[in-house]
């Protein structure tokens, strides 16, 4: 039984044949069809629900991509499905050519299609009826497919808007005082184990305060302090050295 049918939508005929080249994603696009397993570039397992008058079938096979010609945009495919419910069977071999004519793109599909049990019952005028209504239906959302930014594009958008800034480009927190209000001096180093670091704690404190006279002279009478402190420290050990000899 030979099959004839066309669509046509309003894109390039490249990104057509590109899109019907993903038959993991154009599946979606023809009613009753999935992909259920991708098995390599050129063959899938598939299931396809039909409905022929009364009669609701379901099938499931393999469709594999016997030639794909990019240069000419156009395929042969083959399939062959058994009902899951039933004995009859589906062979098809299909022929897809795309043909671009100003900014519409026009397909070709052409069946070789041979049927088993309740289809083959319905004959080639039946089937040929529903095979142009499910064509019609898959232009529709082919067209509406072309029409949707790539799914690479449409990922990159909110991740670009949910980007946050880094530490370098971030806006710098403002400060809690108010105007005129001297910073709060850096704290001191924690003192190593072995005991207060008397240089390294002035050191740590000198740049903040030396920022008026009265913070220098305070900061003179704690050297004085420390060094007398040092002081009496080493003169008690020279007593008690002295007192040992």
């Amino acid at each position: 039984m030979q099959i004839d049918s066309s669509f046509a939508v309003v894109a390039p005929i490249g990104k057509v044949w590109d899109t019907l080249m993903d038959f993991e994603r154009v599946a979606g696009c023809l009613p009753g069809a999935q992909i259920l397993n991708k098995l390599s570039d050129d063959a899938y397992q598939v299931g396809m629900t039909v409905k022929l008058g009364p009669v609701n079938m379901q099938y499931r096979g393999l469709l594999n991509v016997l030639e794909r010609n990019a240069a000419e945009h156009r395929a042969v495919l083959g399939g062959k499905a058994q009902e899951t419910r039933g004995q009859g069977t589906a062979e098809a071999t299909v022929t897809l050519a795309l043909t671009q004519e100003g900014t519409t793109t026009h397909g070709t599909v052409s069946a070789d299609l041979a049927l088993s049990g309740k289809a083959a019952a319905m004959g080639k005028s039946v089937i040929g009826s529903v095979t142009e209504q499910m064509m019609g239906l898959f232009a529709g959302n082919l067209q509406t497919m072309l029409a949707e930014p790539e799914p690479a594009t449409a990922a990159a958008a909110p991740a670009a808007a949910e980007q946050v800034p880094t530490a370098a480009h971030a806006p710098a927190a403002p400060s809690p005082a108010g105007p005129g209000t001297p910073p709060t001096p850096t704290a001191p180093p924690a003192p190593p184990s072995g005991g207060l670091d008397a240089v390294s704690l002035v050191k740590g404190i000198a740049a903040d305060q030396l920022s008026s006279p009265g913070k220098a002279l305070g900061l003179l009478a704690a050297v004085a302090c420390l060094a007398y402190w040092a002081g009496r420290r080493s003169a008690f050990r020279m007593l008690r050295l002295c007192g040992r000899l």
